[in-house]
């Protein structure tokens, strides 16, 4: 009776040693965001002010809600469409899910070694023994003895669990899980930004060659202009050359921007899950790439069609500082915390003794018909004991040192990771900022630069001034047209970037 008592004492002094409380990493976390203010026009930011951070404290990563399908706010039917082909093909958010089955594997292993093992091991042999084996009596004649025996156990094995080790295993691989979901959520994130980025770059080469086309219809213009005012002797040949020159630069410069563009289109196309050469993803308004008819002398070249990018999305003056608590890859780095924590504290419990109960039972005869005798012919063994640790060289003391330090180490790099978590918001809004004033700025020289064209081209047609004024006021509407278009990308590319860092938008 002393011994279940003693046993039950044990199990219940384990079950006591069991509780286990876990801190987050303590982290300074800001109250607002020091660059989320509107720029003025020279890209300033007020007030420059750094924000106060409260004292450190464990963040609360698990209060916010995950973030939905945050590519709405663009209002872009075509980005929709490719973010949810992203999101239900891209082979990299399957090897994510995949990885979280095999966490939940190995969460289902990490159970398993908290309860019993039983097991049926049947087996059979057959023995003899020895004629001139020892004997207690000489008179007892020496004979050879031939055995069947027929074995059918039934083994258990378990361990208990003293002081809690094989839970904290338990709990370390549920954290792992924890972790891995995470980690899953944080590839569809990035799966997605990077499939708003390109898409975003597609769309602004499009315009952007649209910007070109106009510039070459322009240029074709010129070629025709400086031609026949050769012809009439009111210029030289060197005209000619120049617009020629002008002409042929441009077409280059668009041949570039579809090689950039062939480029995007097999990027989006893995990001789909489909083979480059099955996807296709034309232009909302395809550029002219046959020959364009004369232009009569008496016409001026159209100012280029409207940008084919959507209109950036109105991002809110103070985007609260607490969103960054859903970034998922900031919850899986607490998770990978508490999860080293955890080993760690098993290492420290595997030093302790361990007890381990076992037996087994089952029919044993040297006939197999008489093995559902059970009454008679079974046999059986019921024990259990101590394994305590004396001397191993160091090894459990090692195991140990080596979980506190690869804990040491999954701590630091979360905090870091934080640290540059808030880097890469203040970053994304200077960049939201900053693109916005520098549109407004380019819009301005653009239209200037139109307005100055005009005028240039209308003194030369009058003979007021030469040709190389108005190659310099081509080249700088062109190179301000291209601007605005390649800010507006921008723009639209520091959206989704804070999108991005914020853990998948600012609602």
């Amino acid at each position: 009776m002393r011994t279940p008592l003693i046993l039950l004492g044990l199990t219940l002094g384990g079950c006591a040693a069991t509780r286990y409380h876990y801190d987050p990493p303590a982290q300074a976390i800001p109250t607002a965001w020091k660059n989320a203010h509107p720029a003025d026009s020279l890209g300033r930011i007020q007030p420059e002010q750094p924000v106060v951070a409260p004292t450190e404290a464990p963040p609360q990563l698990s209060q916010t809600p995950a973030a939905g399908p945050w590519w709405t706010v663009f209002n872009d039917t075509t980005l929709t469409r490719l973010e949810t082909q992203a999101n239900a093909l891209n082979f990299s958010t399957r090897a994510a899910v995949a990885r979280v089955e095999q966490a939940r594997a190995q969460l289902r292993i990490a159970d398993a070694q908290r309860a019993p093992v039983v097991a049926i091991a049947p087996s059979t042999y057959y023995s003899q023994l020895s004629a001139l084996r020892p004997r207690q009596a000489s008179s007892i004649p020496a004979v050879a003895v031939n055995q069947n025996q027929f074995y059918v156990p039934v083994n258990v094995n378990y361990e208990v669990d003293l002081w809690g080790r094989l839970r904290r295993n338990a709990q370390a691989a549920t954290a792992n899980l924890q972790a891995t979901e995470d980690d899953e959520q944080a590839v569809r994130l990035t799966i997605a930004a990077d499939a708003a980025n390109a898409y975003f770059s597609l769309r602004g080469l499009d315009a952007e060659l649209l910007v070109l086309d106009s510039a070459r219809q322009a240029r074709r213009y010129n070629v025709q202009l400086t031609a026949a005012r050769f012809k009439a002797g009111v210029d030289n040949e060197i005209g000619v050359r120049r617009s020629e020159t002008e002409l042929a630069t441009v077409e280059a410069s668009a041949v570039e921007l579809r090689r950039q563009r062939a480029g995007l289109v097999a990027s989006l196309a893995t990001l789909t899950g489909r083979p480059a050469s099955s996807f296709a993803l034309v232009s909302v308004q395809p550029d002219s790439v046959g020959p364009i008819n004369p232009l009569p002398t008496n016409q001026v070249p159209a100012t280029p069609p409207g940008p084919l990018l959507p209109a950036p999305p109105v991002i809110p003056a103070n985007v609260p500082a607490q969103l960054l608590a859903r970034r998922p890859d900031l919850r899986r780095a607490e998770r990978l915390s508490a999860a080293a924590d955890l080993r760690a504290k098993s290492a420290r419990l595997a030093r302790l003794p361990t007890l381990q109960l076992n037996g087994y039972i089952g029919p044993q005869t040297t006939n197999v018909g008489d093995l559902p005798k059970l009454a008679n012919a079974y046999t059986y063994y019921v024990g259990g004991g101590f394994n305590i640790p004396i001397f191993d060289g160091g090894r459990l003391r090692g195991n140990q040192q080596l979980a506190e330090a690869q804990t040491a180490e999954v701590v630091a790099n979360s905090r870091n990771l934080t640290l540059t978590a808030y880097e890469e918001v203040e970053t994304a809004l200077a960049d939201v900022a900053s693109s916005r004033a520098q549109l407004a700025a380019q819009q301005r020289a653009l239209r200037a630069a139109r307005l100055a064209g005009r005028l240039t081209l209308e003194r030369y047609r009058r003979g007021l001034t030469d040709y190389f004024a108005v190659v310099d006021a081509d080249r700088q509407t062109l190179d301000a047209a291209r601007l605005v278009v390649q800010t507006q990308t921008t723009q639209l590319r520091a959206a989704v970037q804070l999108v991005r860092t914020l853990g998948g938008g600012w609602q």
